[in-house]
């Protein structure tokens, strides 16, 4: 029963702090509207449906790599959430394109680190398995972040 109250935290706790961030800082505001965007930018009810799923796979992926280590390896994972849960912030926040591009390599940088980390202390391959589509999808985010601020930024 506890074992399952704390993989159900893991899952929970990345999936409600993307959800109250998100309800915080509005995608849908008119400074985004008119925002030059590259063509390929998918429509904003995907990134609805896409970040959900990958807060979970992250909340497994993390309970499986390090709830049943020392605490010196939840390090790089709790970074990695901060970066990721500040990107919204800072975009829709703030609208700094540069500091949400950096941000967004970051958390792709950090992902990548994750998934290093797992593989030498070997971690539950699950663990890994997880965060692939998470690093597909932050490679592509970093790509459509660096192309908004390309395009927003040509003087």
């Amino acid at each position: 029963m506890l074992k399952n109250i704390k993989i159900i935290f893991f899952i929970l706790l990345p999936l409600i702090l993307g959800f109250i961030i998100s309800a915080l800082f509005n995608a849908k505001g008119e400074w985004y509207k008119n925002l030059k965007k590259p063509e390929f930018i998918p429509p904003s009810i995907v990134f609805s449906i896409v970040w959900p799923i990958l807060y979970i796979f992250f909340g497994i992926s993390m309970y499986y790599g390090i709830y049943y280590k020392s605490l010196i390896y939840w390090i790089i994972p709790v970074i990695h959430l901060i970066f990721n849960l500040s990107f919204t912030p800072v975009m829709f926040g703030a609208n700094n394109l540069l500091a949400a591009f950096i941000i967004t390599l970051f958390t792709l940088i950090t992902s990548l680190i994750i998934i290093w980390q797992f593989y030498t202390t070997k971690s539950n391959i699950i663990s890994i398995y997880l965060l692939i589509p998470y690093v597909l999808w932050l490679s592509f985010a970093t790509y459509l972040a660096y192309d908004i601020y390309i395009l927003n930024n040509v003087k």
